[in-house]
């Protein structure tokens, strides 16, 4: 008997672990962010890019989107950018007339 709850609460106590394992930090969605924000700048080739907020699909997808907007005075120019996430890459294709809001600072 006493061999069953033991194996009970450590089958408990391995699968909580687990599970917490998976989940992410505070810090490491931050640093995240920072990574596919810079990265999508950059690609973007604008000097005065603004950023939207990252848009997020389903894991199975394994992309996120952001538009980044050129703020140069009179330019509606803008592109769009899908964050591989197993690659690390950035792939942009133009979106001008697209808009989104800029991201909170």
């Amino acid at each position: 008997m006493t061999r069953v709850i033991f194996a009970s609460v450590f089958a408990v106590g391995a699968l909580a672990s687990a599970v917490s394992a998976q989940a992410s930090s505070p810090g490491a969605w931050a640093e995240f962010n920072q990574r596919v924000t810079r990265s999508c700048v950059a690609a973007s080739g604008y000097r005065n890019a603004r950023p939207s907020p990252i848009i997020g699909f389903d894991d199975r997808v394994g992309k996120v989107a952001v538009l980044v907007s050129d703020r140069s005075r009179g330019s509606n120019n803008a592109k769009l950018c899908l964050y591989d996430k197993a690659s690390r890459k950035a792939y942009i294709d133009n979106a001008d007339g697209w808009v989104a809001p800029p991201q909170p600072r």
